[in-house]
């Protein structure tokens, strides 16, 4: 069993570099180009579309908290649906998962050592780009005249921050994984699952009738205001969000105890004894 963890961990090495480093450089340009236009920004804060996304670009703080901790993390949660729907369900499609399951393992443990393997990774890219992008606000607050006022440390955190939401979109997306028939199926319900959210948590800050749709949302159980680096994130919604992830795999587990691996049927399809 440890070694099929260890296995699934220092096997992703490149993706934790390379997703760490890249959300890095992403959060560099970002950073660094904000004292060029710092003056543009007061009026850039008006535009009707900043507001829907909910962007606020009155200050350095709001810049970088409607950027960096809300635009990034969106990008690195797409990486985390690929790699929930990729260990299991991803595996069944290219044929490796009947090596997997043919180990003399029971079917709960493979699930387990897989999600603790990989919530390690995400949290190992999270910790990455979270030093990346405080070396960048350091340097900048370091070679600018430009108010900043917001510190590395606050940023680091405020991003660690959203680690919950992505243990979330781990959940969900490995048990539809086990679900669905297919890879492809599952990723794509769960794109859309994600698309949604996101646009039902934008329109639910816009339309103030509709508020109480943000509920609905993932992304309204996350900080992603200006108060994030002095208040940091709301303990109650991200242990909402740990719960769910719990809850979505509890629900992987008991769906893949009982898939018929590599026959690609939905649950109500399938025979009482696993393959």
């Amino acid at each position: 069993m440890l070694n099929l963890f260890k296995y699934e961990l220092f096997s992703r090495w490149r993706v934790i570099l390379g997703w760490g480093i890249g959300l890095s450089m992403f959060s560099a340009l970002y950073v660094g180009v904000y004292p060029s236009f710092a003056d543009q920004m007061a009026a850039f804060a008006q535009v009707e579309f900043y507001k829907l996304l909910g962007m606020d670009l009155a200050s350095f703080a709001g810049y970088i908290a409607s950027i960096v901790i809300q635009i990034l993390p969106i990008i690195l949660g797409v990486n985390v649906i690929m790699l929930a729907t990729g260990t299991l369900a991803g595996e069944e499609d290219n044929g490796t998962l009947e090596l997997v399951v043919a180990m003399p393992l029971h079917r709960w443990q493979i699930v387990a050592m897989k999600t603790a393997a990989l919530l390690i990774v995400i949290l190992l890219i999270m910790l990455v780009f979270g030093a990346g992008s405080a070396l960048v606000l350091a340097v900048v607050e370091a070679t600018t005249d430009v108010v900043i006022d917001t510190t590395p440390m606050q940023l680091y955190g405020a991003l660690l921050g959203a680690y919950p939401l992505m243990v979330a979109i781990f959940g969900i997306s490995l048990f539809l994984g086990t679900f669905m028939p297919s890879r492809r199926s599952a990723m794509s319900l769960m794109i859309f699952i994600y698309i949604a959210s996101y646009v039902i948590n934008s329109v639910g800050n816009l339309v103030e009738s509709l508020h109480w749709l943000r509920t609905l949302s993932l992304f309204s159980y996350v900080n992603t205001t200006v108060t994030v680096f002095t208040e940091g994130h709301d303990v109650g919604k991200s242990l909402i969000l740990l719960a769910v992830g719990a809850v979505f795999f509890g629900l992987a587990l008991w769906s893949f105890a009982g898939r018929n691996i590599t026959v690609g049927q939905w649950p109500w399809q399938r025979s009482h004894k696993p393959a």
